[in-house]
């Protein structure tokens, strides 16, 4: 078990706020800051410039593989090193052969980072984009699955999902989702912004076809960094969308208007040639791979969003938006007489505590949201409801 006090030691920019806001951004462990001013400093010497910077490229990306299939239970030829979820979600869903009158489900509880290229292939291809109404994304995981069966045809070819909700903060049942659209022949592909770090994982037991995650949220690395999971028995499935060095096998055949793409999910990398972020990533995730453990880290998420959403729902003119049956690391309410924007600028201008809003989609309410990850304390709750009841004896 990790000792809180030495985990938040390695995490400076937690003692300058109350951070509530790993959702949109972590903070970056000294090992990450260390592994970069590294490697920044490597670039003043002629090692940048020599024979072996491209070949240095390929084992810095297999090094960020590597750690990111430890952590979420894969191997590292399933990997693909990215620059964000968004990246991802885009190499999957418009990698795939689509055909005019396909069909493509998805949510009503999804980020733009999977709405958008899911509209981007109804506008190039002439897929029909259906969207599922699951409400906030609670209650029986078994209406969930049974909305989007009851919305699938022939024509259906993937699913599109968030594993966690950016905006209700629900966790959705991402393994009974993808069992009962592999019965139908459908591919599913996840967004994993808010699930890929304090969830724990093992994608293979879960068998998602694609999961697109970000480096700079939960996984806590630097900006510009991400990772995609393609599923090895499903990578033909996919065709590439962007190609360039280290993603084909090295030959272009010039008359015949071809080339062999990279082995496994290498073929899908849109990024790791900032080897300063590459190295940070790979540290970030190593440390806590390895130092903290999954098991941990997803131990401590469930605690502190539990404990959190007991006591905000105890406030007062305080409503709860996020489900509680389907709590994982993000917590949406609203505060009776005050917006989510403003909510979050006075926490954090009165008060020194940092949490978000989400807006408005489709049917979600508006919200303020806070995140809970593994080095929160109940003292950051403390601070953050009775700076709440503070803003609410002014209102």
């Amino acid at each position: 078990m990790a000792d809180i006090n030495i985990v938040r030691d390695q995490l400076p920019g937690v003692t300058d706020t109350v951070y509530l806001n790993t959702g949109t951004c972590g903070p970056l462990p000294l090992v990450a800051y260390e592994a970069m001013r590294e490697e920044m400093s490597h670039d003043l010497t002629k090692a940048r410039i020599d024979s072996d910077h491209f070949p240095s490229l390929g084992r810095k990306r297999n090094e960020v593989r590597e750690a990111v299939a430890s952590y979420v239970g894969a191997v590292p030829s399933e990997i693909a090193v990215t620059s964000s979820t968004t990246d991802g979600m885009y190499v999957a869903i418009l990698g795939y052969r689509w055909q005019a009158g396909d069909e493509l489900l998805m949510s009503n509880i999804e980020h733009p980072g999977g709405m958008v290229p899911s509209f981007l292939v109804k506008r190039r291809f002439g897929v029909r984009v259906k969207v599922v109404d699951i409400g906030l994304g609670g209650g029986d995981p078994a209406d969930v699955v049974a909305a989007f069966e009851r919305a699938i045809t022939p024509r259906t070819r993937m699913i599109v999902i968030s594993h966690v909700s950016y905006t209700t903060g629900a966790k959705l049942p991402l393994k009974e989702l993808v069992t009962m659209a592999h019965a139908h022949d459908v591919l599913v592909v996840a967004d994993a912004a808010q699930s890929y770090g304090p969830v724990a994982l093992d994608l293979h037991d879960i068998g998602v076809d694609a999961y697109a995650g970000s480096g700079q949220k939960w996984m806590c690395g630097p900006d510009g960094t991400g990772m995609l999971y393609v599923r090895a028995d499903r990578v033909g499935d996919f065709e590439q969308t962007f190609v360039a060095g280290g993603t084909t096998m090295g030959t272009l055949d010039y008359f015949g208007g071809s080339y062999a793409p990279a082995l496994g999910s290498a073929r899908f990398d849109t990024a790791g040639r900032n080897t300063i972020l590459t190295a940070g990533q790979a540290a970030a995730t190593r440390w806590i791979s390895s130092e903290l453990g999954k098991d941990w880290v997803s131990t401590r998420v469930q605690e502190m969003a539990g404990l959190a959403y007991d006591e905000l729902s105890r406030l007062k003119g305080v409503t709860m938006v996020t489900p509680k049956e389907a709590v994982a690391g993000l917590i949406a309410f609203n505060v009776d007489g005050i917006s989510g924007p403003d909510l979050s600028a006075r926490l954090a201008g009165e008060h020194g505590v940092t949490i978000r809003y989400v807006t408005k989609y489709i049917n979600n309410p508006e919200a303020a949201r806070v995140s809970l990850h593994y080095f929160n304390t109940p003292e950051d709750l403390g601070a953050l409801t009775e700076g709440i009841q503070s803003i609410q004896g002014t209102l």
